[in-house]
């Protein structure tokens, strides 16, 4: 077997610590509040409207990193990457203390160190991918971490809340140790290619679309990832939320290569038109359906497309706009933001209505998305 065939079985190390990287920062770093509310709910701790505030708090943080990252482009370097593994694995530890303002003051470093190294982490996979960063591998990370996050929450059912916060340092902390040399300093744009016929490229109206949707994908999702398992909890039975987590997270880690697969044999705006018409449905079975079945189902196509989304949507900087990775995370961010404080007047009658409203916002970036793949799909020039 020669390198050139082992490479292309195995995943690169650039992949591997890539993986690990978003694991870390996404998975666990952003995505442990999910089960951890949970947790903190059931002890009595917290409520559902002041834990949509902390998850606010942590979008306002995201929002706040991601234009970090698009006026200080410089930050893309290995000590910024390192000093924000370090900043959130603190923070997990100031969410112990039984504290209001702590708690939000914690959350919003939190979103500000993840989005500065998640920006880095896009960046290079956009723009390096011939180097060995295969965006299958390493965005599934995110998908592996959610699932920790997940199967944490479960075995420490029994166990104060602060256990998860305890753990999900530790584990930051270790994947720090391991990845300390991953190098997240981005390579040259990639040149938009044409598909192998002459075409008359729209990068304005395309790029358009895509911020306009990215940031509807970005309120519809996160409603879906802050609530869903306090929506189990409540609606299914409460010690179900931290597994159904775990088969979000599961399904999300082969998602991000099954979908690359779509996208490379359709095109990438029509795979991500896809991926949120799919979104769309996983946010209403709880509205219209209810129950276990339907709450399973939900937890799965959450899992199979909200990573996916992100890699498919990322994927398309190409179009021609500076800093365009932050500039979407930034709009992505403010969704974020938005999403959860939007439906916080609803929380107090359940979490159905909450999952209407993800559903209204993610339908209307699946429309968007229809006009996307018409936007990109090339037009022939008349030869002379």
């Amino acid at each position: 077997m020669t390198g050139t065939q082992r490479s292309a079985r195995w995943p690169s190390a650039a992949s591997l610590q890539g993986a690990l990287a978003l694991g870390a920062i996404m998975g666990i770093g952003r995505f442990v509040f999910t089960p951890a509310l949970g947790a903190m709910e059931a002890d009595g701790v917290i409520t559902g409207e002041r834990g949509a505030i902390i998850a606010s708090a942590n979008y306002a943080g995201y929002l706040v990193g991601a234009m970090v990252m698009l006026v200080g482009r410089r930050l893309q370097r290995p000590w910024p990457f390192r000093i924000s593994l370090l900043a959130l694995a603190a923070t997990m530890a100031l969410m112990v203390i039984p504290s209001f303002p702590i708690w939000f003051a914690a959350r919003f470093i939190a979103g500000l160190a993840s989005a500065v190294a998640f920006v880095a982490v896009a960046q290079v996979v956009a723009t390096r991918r011939g180097e060995g960063y295969d965006p299958g591998i390493i965005y599934a990370g995110l998908g592996g971490g959610v699932a920790v996050t997940g199967i944490v929450g479960g075995l420490t059912a029994g166990l104060p809340w602060v256990a998860q916060w305890w753990i999900g340092g530790a584990l930051i902390l270790l994947v720090a140790v391991v990845i300390w040399r991953f190098d997240p300093t981005p390579g040259a744009p990639p040149a938009p290619t044409s598909m192998g016929e002459p075409i008359v490229p729209r990068p304005r109206t395309s790029w358009w679309l895509l911020f306009i949707q990215y940031g509807l994908q970005g309120a519809g999702y996160i409603i879906l990832g802050t609530f869903l398992v306090v929506l189990v909890n409540a609606e299914v039975h409460v010690s179900l939320g931290a597994w159904f987590w775990v088969v979000a997270g599961l399904v999300a880690m082969p998602s991000t290569t099954i979908w690359r697969r779509v996208a490379d044999r359709l095109s990438p705006a029509l795979a991500l038109s896809i991926v949120l018409g799919l979104q769309t449905v996983a946010a209403l079975l709880p509205v219209l359906v209810g129950g276990m079945i339907a709450a399973l189902l939900s937890a799965a196509l959450f899992g199979g497309t909200f990573i996916a989304a992100v890699m498919l949507a990322t994927g398309m900087i190409q179009l021609g706009v500076s800093g365009a990775a932050a500039r979407l995370t930034a709009l992505y961010s403010v969704g974020q933001l938005l999403g959860p404080l939007a439906v916080l007047p609803l929380l107090g009658s359940g979490y159905t209505g909450a999952f209407a409203v993800a559903a209204g916002i993610n339908g209307v970036a699946f429309v968007l998305s229809i006009f996307l793949v018409r936007s990109l799909r090339p037009r022939r020039t008349l030869e002379p």
